[in-house]
């Protein structure tokens, strides 16, 4: 059956939060959810599921293995790795191993789930998981590769006709961090969309610009970086002067400053996203702002009046943040804990 895209967006937006997943299992179903770095769960794609999440990340990295035939022939093998950084993929000392390939963690396993409910993932056919496919290699190779893969699951992934602009849906929407400039030839149907970075959201330009309208009847979801289009000067009310913030907390985190507070305030440490902005709100010495509040709101606003989700990468994984988040409709709630964000969603 055909759809325009926007319409089952919608769809797969506006329904109940709570579904049943699995055989017979209550599941909850939050629509506007992104595990990211998905592959790094205990069980990558099922503990995103089972806590709910809409939107899973793999980072993918294409590979090649040379191979001799029955024949005696060289030939090379093609596969897409589920892995952060070379050095996992090359087992470099101190770094874990990839745990699999993007077919036998993500692809197989949907298809099985696919399979046993009748052509669903959830219980609705117009409940969509997205698959957010991340290149950390070449466009072009990993492109190729990945619907080659794709194209082995009939009826699974939504797909999208290169000429008509038909699409025609499937419960599980792939989209890549990245396609090539023109679709090739050869893929007249192909089996993802692509990640929307037209720009600054917030310009009303970037929403009539060529590249947005070339494209909106696939734009699922469109992304930035948090820091991208938004001021993190205005992200914070400072509850105590910024230098008595330095002076108690330096020796926490060496080499603060006044001079590299706002980078010091985003920084990663120890696998925590924001983790000393994350500590200056819990422990009171500064709180949100109206202003990163109304930036939410109107990327929800933008979203809303586009049909499209909006992603914001790199955001402060905090209950405080998900304060802001949690009743816009339109804004993904970006994590790498779905355990704890599935718990915190489901609370009062």
């Amino acid at each position: 059956m055909k759809y325009v895209f926007v319409c089952f967006l919608t769809a797969f937006l506006t329904l109940g939060s709570f579904l049943l997943f699995g055989q017979g299992a209550s599941e909850p179903y939050f629509p506007a959810t992104h595990s990211h770095n998905d592959y790094y769960q205990d069980r990558p794609l099922f503990d995103a599921l089972e806590s709910g999440m809409t939107s899973i990340e793999p980072d993918v990295y294409y590979v090649e293995y040379t191979i001799i035939d029955d024949k005696g022939n060289q030939r090379v093998y093609k596969d897409l790795l589920v892995a952060h950084n070379w050095e996992e993929i090359t087992g470099a000392p101190g770094w874990s191993s990839p745990k699999g390939t993007l077919q036998n963690l993500y692809l197989d396993p949907l298809y099985e789930i696919y399979k046993e409910k009748d052509g669903m993932i959830f219980n609705s056919p117009d409940q969509k998981l997205l698959l957010h496919v991340d290149f950390k290699t070449d466009c072009d190779k990993t492109w190729n590769v990945l619907q080659s893969q794709l194209a082995n699951y009939p009826g699974l992934f939504t797909t999208f006709h290169k000429d008509s602009a038909e699409v025609i849906d499937g419960p599980v929407i792939v989209f890549t961090s990245h396609e090539p400039k023109e679709i090739p030839d050869e893929w007249s149907v192909f089996y993802s969309t692509v990640d929307g970075r037209f720009g600054n959201i917030f310009d009303p330009n970037v929403w009539e610009s060529e590249e947005y309208q070339s494209r909106k009847h696939r734009t699922v979801i469109v992304s930035s970086n948090i820091l991208a289009y938004n001021d993190i000067t205005k992200f914070f009310h400072y509850l105590v002067p910024k230098q008595d913030i330095v002076e108690k907390y330096a020796e926490d985190y060496p080499g603060l400053t006044q001079g590299n507070f706002y980078t010091a305030l985003r920084q990663t440490i120890d696998g925590k996203t924001w983790k000393l902005a994350v500590q200056l709100v819990e422990d009171g010495m500064m709180k949100v702002s109206d202003y990163l509040v109304e930036q939410m709101k109107e990327a929800d606003r933008i979203g809303r009046e586009y049909g499209t989700l909006m992603r914001f990468w790199a955001p402060p994984d905090a209950e405080w943040f998900w304060d802001i988040q949690r009743d816009l409709d339109h804004v993904v709630i970006l994590t790498d804990y779905p355990h704890e964000l599935m718990k915190y969603l489901m609370s009062d």
